[in-house]
């Protein structure tokens, strides 16, 4: 197949990896102007993912038009806070393609999941599926067995693109439960955060357990209110995600975290990266959904107090320790 890939960064390029060892043809497009030229060169994405050799069958554009009539299928690895923008300045063909959406998050203001940005923007017609799971975009590249989920209210769609992906290396099962995934894979990444302030602030393993257990509690509990079942979280998109964003070392979002704890501010350490830390996004439309649901998630709301009011991270830590005793919900 002719499969073109929307976002040049270190997942997209790794995704790119996995289909152009499945055998597919894949044109992937990058926002950086130079990068296609330096990929030529160097045969190497040096920007977001350096060291490893691209495969044949891969090869980049900056032209969105290009992508989009070279393509059988589109994946689209945008940035979250960029991919209502990008979609838009496609053109009209996009909303016949069948879509795989990589991003996780969720959008500021609409609170949207990224499927239902991509649903507004091409039409509700449009058939659209999405991939999460724990999944570092180096480990993939360098084809590290790794096992993801496919979601789609359409079957036939996710046995469609699990066929298109699956092999020994890369493992996919598919479900129907969208929301689910897509909440997992965009709050995993919040979590993540407040699991590097627990390593950068020395706060030991007790700790990371008991954060990463009561962090699935309060994802469960916003997926539950908004209809995703409970199972989903449980699984690869859900725990198997959490587990890894918040003890792997390649964890963009941990990083931050950690980054918070030497006396950093939030947009300074933005502003220094030129790979996107989506939690940092993710924690306005997290905490904000939260409160007109009116869903308890003390974590969600501490991290953006930290994040967004500049609020001191011990004491953050010592009002969530405070908080009154209670049965475990789970």
């Amino acid at each position: 197949m002719n499969i073109g890939v929307i976002g040049a960064g270190a997942w997209g390029t790794a995704f790119s990896f996995q289909l152009a060892r499945r055998g597919h043809r894949v044109l992937l497009w990058a926002y950086e102007p130079e990068l296609p030229t330096l990929v030529r060169e160097r045969r190497e994405n040096v920007l977001f993912l350096p060291g490893v050799t691209l495969p044949e069958g891969l090869d980049f554009s900056n032209n969105l038009q290009e992508v989009a009539g070279f393509s059988d299928d589109v994946v689209v690895a945008a940035p979250s806070f960029a991919l209502r923008s990008i979609l838009t300045s496609g053109d009209d063909s996009l909303s016949k393609k069948r879509v795989l959406i990589l991003t996780k998050g969720l959008e500021t203001p609409t609170l949207f999941t990224m499927s239902k940005v991509a649903a507004e923007v091409l039409g509700d017609s449009t058939s659209l599926a999405v991939l999460s799971g724990p999944s570092f975009a180096a480990e993939v590249a360098r084809g590290l067995f790794t096992s993801v989920v496919v979601a789609s209210v359409d079957k036939r769609l996710s046995l469609h693109f699990q066929e298109m992906s699956h092999d020994e290396r890369f493992r996919v099962y598919t479900t129907q439960d969208v929301v689910g995934v897509e909440l997992g894979g965009a709050l995993k990444n919040v979590m993540a955060i407040g699991a590097g302030i627990i390593e950068g602030l020395g706060l030991g393993h007790n700790t990371l357990a008991a954060y990463i257990t009561r962090g699935l509690a309060e994802i469960k509990r916003l997926g539950a209110r908004l209809g995703a079942r409970e199972t989903t979280f449980t699984g690869l998109s859900g725990i198997g995600d959490l587990i890894l964003t918040c003890n792997g070392p390649l964890s963009r979002n941990r990083m931050f975290g950690i980054d918070l704890t030497k006396g950093r501010k939030a947009l300074e350490v933005i502003r220094s990266q030129k790979a996107v830390v989506e939690g940092f996004y993710t924690i306005r439309a997290a905490y904000t959904l939260s409160q007109s649901l009116d869903i308890e998630m003390p974590i969600t709301e501490e991290l953006y107090r930290v994040v967004y009011e500049g609020k001191d991270i011990r004491a953050s830590f010592d009002d969530i320790c405070r908080r009154a005793i209670k049965e475990e919900d789970t």
